[in-house]
């Protein structure tokens, strides 16, 4: 499989642009061997190439407080590869690489969230307040991504006590209280953390509440049904019953209701009006870790979890519910054999998918499956110079689908890569993989109205991938090529079919990545920028044809700087640029269709200050859209309005300028 890009594939943003993101792009190690984040994070989100590395990169905490996120757009919106795009907060849905959250796996603190209740909605519910970091790997590659990630992963990670301790200290509280200009919106929340002498027991307890008007879009124009409540319970219990051992017991309820479109990744419309509605996410997990001091064969975690995702709303004066329900457990351990780390275990994912249509006591329909899986990778130092990683999953799949068919797929999901430094600085690594991913559940609100074909088979992806990385002296450069074919994909045949089938043609997708950054003084500069062409039968898939398997991102710079004028006041700016897809053909149905996707600038500022010392008061302003671009994010559904008979297909555009406010006061 060649990975070279077609001489064909679109290249629109101008040479200089291509030339200053490779010069100050971000310090995203293709290297196999892991980063020491913990000394030079910059804070600002990394996505590794899976198949590559296998290496998890991260957004931190500290940048998250510092934008003030507050959905998965803020989350996402400081590195070129990933994004996620709508004002409607449920309508949101990852795309990595092009490639949607429907193939990647996803998970909060490892518990996997397996499944959707609405085509028309995402799948992930997250409170950014509570997030440590997100880790992302891109593509179909390390074993240890867990099953089904054919697109690669997307891990959250949330807080523990001590990383709101500060050293010597046995409690603590944060009180918060945060003002978005655009909706009128405000948001608070209280958390106490706590932890014993001994440092053997550790606790945090969260609220957060936040209330929010319609926002406007960059014209001053009511985006309709993107009013929104949100309510978030947190509770966490750190263990450490040795010194070797460690148990961490979390629950988390996250509520969000309010007057939102039945469709809610649509705008309002004659046929999408807004309706009450509501989403809440229930997630129990038990993480408990064993490393003995005296052996280099044991350094074990077990993860055990129960995750479930309700949505209701109404359609015509009628009420719908539906939920998934995913109860899993993995185990892992790694051990140290030589020159060898090898990393091996096993998943166990039950999931459950249910429709009520008028009687909320019982479902009306239902679905159900179940993922075992195996898996191991091994790292291998085979001179000074040369890192070799290879690994191979084994899962099986079983469904037992709302009419009665059941479907059982397994295999095995192999993959290779190896890094070698030319020199100190530079290294190049080159690796493929593989993963398998067999017939899952239905999203439940299509459970009383569409069906499996008796031959669906399983889903295949291929991903081969070629990087340079270079670090001198607090300088870091990566260059990457990738190439990810997704084989017998499971869809609906155009338009609207009510039959999963295995679609004739594979998602493949082409791209590079440029990233890099560089610290000078108080200065910090990053940047990122990502070319991806996807495309099914020579066409450019788009999100609204596709939904959450795939959609077309405009070439991304993502720039970044920011200066610690002390040490009590920071500032920052970023600025992104998304280059337009203009004149996309597409035959929906034997209709020929023409879409265009603008291109568009945003600037976000903010600034922090600390005028009493860190970790006391804390005052944060920033400002996003600075400008007030008046835009679709091109993660959004596309507007297909010019086209006729499809007026009403078209994604909400965006919040145009937004202050934020906040003040949070730590005892």
């Amino acid at each position: 499989m060649a990975f070279i890009p077609d001489p064909k594939t679109r290249f629109p943003l101008s040479l200089l642009a291509s030339t200053v993101a490779m010069a100050i792009v971000s310090p995203v190690s293709m290297a196999e061997t892991r980063p020491d984040m913990s000394a030079t994070d910059t804070g600002m989100l990394q996505v590794i190439g899976q198949a590559t590395s296998g290496m998890d990169g991260f957004v931190g905490q500290d940048e998250l407080e510092k934008t003030q996120a507050g959905d998965l757009a803020d989350v996402f919106k400081g590195n070129a590869e990933i994004s996620a795009g709508g004002s409607v907060k449920m309508g949101q849905k990852i795309y990595l690489r092009n490639i949607g959250e429907n193939m990647l796996n996803i998970s909060i603190d490892g518990a996997e969230q397996a499944g959707a209740v609405f085509h028309h909605s995402g799948s992930i519910s997250v409170e950014p307040e509570l997030l440590k970091q997100v880790e992302i790997e891109a593509g179909a590659g390390s074993a240890t991504a867990g099953p089904g990630a054919l697109g690669g992963s997307v891990r959250f990670v949330t807080k523990d006590p001590e990383d709101l301790l500060k050293a010597g200290e046995s409690v603590g509280a944060l009180v918060k209280t945060q003002y978005f200009s655009n909706g009128e919106g405000v948001k608070n929340s209280a958390t106490v953390f706590a932890q014993n002498k001994s440092e053997t027991l550790g606790v945090l307890i969260s609220g957060i509440h936040s209330d929010r008007d319609n926002l406007e879009d960059g014209k001053g124009n009511d985006i309709a049904g993107t009013e929104s409540e949100t309510t978030s319970g947190y509770a966490k219990l750190v263990a450490r019953l040795t010194s070797e051992q460690t148990l961490k017991v979390s629950y988390e309820n996250l509520k969000d209701e309010g007057r939102m479109p039945y469709r809610p990744e649509l705008a309002v419309g004659p046929r999408n009006v807004a309706e009450p509605t509501e989403s809440v996410r229930k997630t129990a997990i038990a993480n408990y870790t064993f490393k003995p001091t005296d052996s280099d064969l044991l350094d074990l975690g077990v993860t055990l979890y129960q995750t479930k995702q309700e949505q209701t709303r109404e359609y015509s004066g009628t009420a719908y519910s539906g939920y998934v329900k995913s109860t899993g457990l993995t185990v892992q351990n790694t051990s140290l054999l030589a020159e060898h780390e090898l990393v091996y275990g096993i998943n166990y994912r039950d999931d459950k998918a249910l429709l009520f249509d008028v009687d909320f006591d019982t479902p009306d329909f239902e679905e159900t499956g179940e993922v075992k899986g195996l898996f191991i990778q091994d790292t291998f130092e085979a001179t000074p110079q040369l890192t070799i990683s290879g690994g191979v999953r084994f899962d099986q799949y079983t469904l037992n689908d709302v009419n009665k068919l059941k479907f059982d797929d397994s295999g095995f999901s192999p993959n290779l890569s190896a890094n070698y430094a030319l020199t100190p600085s530079l290294a190049f690594s080159l690796g493929y993989g593989e993963v398998l991913r067999g017939v899952e559940l239905k999203d439940s609100f299509k459970l009383s109205s569409s069906s499996n074909s008796a031959d669906l088979e399983a889903e295949r992806a291929k991903n081969i991938e070629l990087g340079l990385d270079y670090s001198h002296q607090g300088l870091n450069l990566t260059a990457g090529i990738y190439r990810s074919v997704i084989e017998d994909p499971i869809a609906g045949s155009v338009p609207w079919s009510k039959e999963s089938i295995n679609l004739d043609h594979d998602i493949e997708t082409t791209g590079f990545t440029l990233k890099g950054d560089y610290q000078w003084d108080r200065l910090k500069v990053s940047a990122s920028f990502n070319h991806a062409d996807t495309e099914l039968d020579n066409q450019t898939v788009t999100r609204y044809v596709y939904g959450s398997s795939a959609t077309s991102i405009g070439d991304t710079l993502v720039l970044d700087l920011a200066w610690q004028f002390s040490n009590e006041l920071e500032m920052g700016w970023r600025a992104t640029h998304v280059e337009g897809i203009n004149n996309i053909k597409l035959n929906v149905g034997g209709e020929s269709l023409t879409v265009n996707k603008p291109g568009y600038d945003l600037h976000d500022i903010y600034a922090r200050w600390q005028p009493m010392g860190a970790n006391k008061l804390t005052l944060t302003l920033s400002v996003n859209n600075l400008f007030d671009e008046h835009y679709r994010n091109h993660s959004s559904v596309e507007d297909f309005s010019a086209n006729p008979g499809y007026g009403l297909i078209q994604g909400s555009t965006e919040a145009g300028r937004d202050i934020r406010l906040s003040a949070a006061v730590r005892f």
